[in-house]
């Protein structure tokens, strides 16, 4: 379930995503109606960052 935010600011930054991840979160976001890529990455870096442990 993905959960609208307030707008929040934004930096520019470039990255470089493999193809196939790349494709499977413009799938995502298809199926999905979500508002672009760049709010699901997002998303996603939120839910990893929430998740993750470091040992």
């Amino acid at each position: 379930m993905f959960i609208i935010r307030k707008k929040a600011e934004y930096e520019q930054f470039t990255c470089r995503i493999e193809e196939d991840l790349l494709e499977q979160l413009r799938q995502i976001k298809r199926k999905n109606n979500l508002f672009s890529v760049n709010f699901l990455i997002n998303e996603c870096i939120r839910y990893a960052l929430k998740n993750i442990e470091i040992k």
